[in-house]
């Protein structure tokens, strides 16, 4: 017979057997997915999510009921009857169908992280199997201004400590990386820790350090420059130069520091004198981003100019110095360097040249 619009099956003892609503979750958002093996929404913090439960063959007057198991007490609380909710501000209950209870949680929080449950009443007992989904919350993470380093400067030899800090659902796993690769500090190209520090800094770990915040849910990144004054350093590209008495010659040194030197910081001399003969020498000097070419032109060389010349420079940091010796050559020394096969073309044209000259004197004769 039938009784409160669902089937039963009425037994000598007078027992009756009521077959119950077939109740499932199959339309969710975000997507179901496995979690620990459990059904699980993973939804964004802030984020609205939704569970529709269908219910066929529900007993006419039989109402379906949304409920949350709290994670850590275990208490299981109804939030609400068929659409009615009891926290209008957090969930709302809708029917697209007419078989169909969706629910709403709207502005998802860690709080809201909990087991929901759908089921229905019968007359005397609920529903003895029910459908349920775990709400799982997380959140990018986003790097905390106020607890991370920013663009700094160092001299060298001082010690640096990084230091960056995000939040994130789950918490983010903090990393250090140079920009554009390379090894760290530390010794490899990725370090795992919310500090990186450097305990005597060199002019060489100058750079953009990358401090990288992440979790399940994505990523920030932020960049730290680090910038490290040192005195000038010099360095001679020929230390001992050569040329003959009537032509010219280059001297060039190249200067590194930080700040780089100006023009009035970087001079030339020799024996301790300096080199004011505007007609003798002519001075040049070429600016990097990081370094500066010093170059002496010595023109009309005779043998007063042979010797030990200086190069210097300083900056706010110190100074700096090295030397380029000019010594008498018995042929004319090119300042362009030149390549095997010009060498041996220039021998060539010389002997030609020569052969050539000693041909016509015997035609003379």
């Amino acid at each position: 017979m039938f009784f409160s619009g669902f089937l039963c099956l009425t037994l000598t003892f007078h027992i009756v057997l009521c077959a119950d609503p077939t109740v499932y979750l199959d339309q969710t958002f975000p997507y179901t997915t496995k979690v620990d093996g459990y059904p699980t929404l993973v939804v964004q913090k802030d984020k609205d999510a939704y569970l529709a439960c269908v219910v066929d063959k529900k007993p006419k007057g039989m109402p379906v009921q949304w409920l949350v198991q709290n994670f850590n007490t275990n208490i299981t609380i109804p939030i609400s009857t068929d659409t009615d909710t009891k926290n209008s501000f957090k969930y709302q209950l809708d029917k697209p169908a007419t078989n169909n209870w969706r629910l709403k949680i709207q502005n998802v929080q860690p709080s809201d992280e909990a087991l929901y449950i759908c089921r229905v009443q019968l007359q005397s007992r609920f529903q003895m199997d029910n459908i349920s989904r775990m709400v799982k919350v997380i959140q990018k993470p986003q790097i905390i201004d106020i607890y991370t380093s920013s663009d700094t400067t160092r001299q060298e030899g001082d010690s640096m400590v990084f230091k960056c800090a995000a939040n994130g659902i789950p918490k983010p796993l903090i990393k250090w990386q140079l920009a554009g690769g390379g090894l760290l500090p530390t010794g490899g190209r990725e370090y795992v820790s919310p500090t990186l520090s450097i305990d005597h800094v060199n002019r060489h770990q100058k750079g953009h350090y990358k401090c990288v915040a992440e979790n399940i849910a994505g990523k920030d990144v932020r960049r730290i420059a680090l910038n490290v004054k040192f005195a000038p350093v010099l360095v001679a590209k020929e230390p001992d130069v050569y040329q003959a008495v009537g032509y010219s010659r280059e001297l060039k040194c190249e200067v590194s520091g930080n700040p780089p030197s100006t023009v009035k910081q970087v001079v030339w001399n020799k024996d301790g004198v300096p080199l004011d003969d505007n007609n003798k020498y002519t001075f040049e000097s070429y600016f990097g981003s990081n370094f500066v070419l010093m170059k002496l032109i010595i023109h009309d060389i005779d043998s007063n100019d042979f010797g030990k010349y200086r190069c210097y420079a300083e900056n706010s940091e110190g100074n700096g110095e090295n030397f380029v010796t000019l010594a008498e050559s018995s042929y004319f020394v090119s300042d362009r360097p030149s390549t095997a096969g010009g060498s041996s073309l220039l021998t060539f044209s010389i002997t030609t040249i020569l052969m050539l000259a000693v041909t016509s004197l015997l035609h003379l004769c």
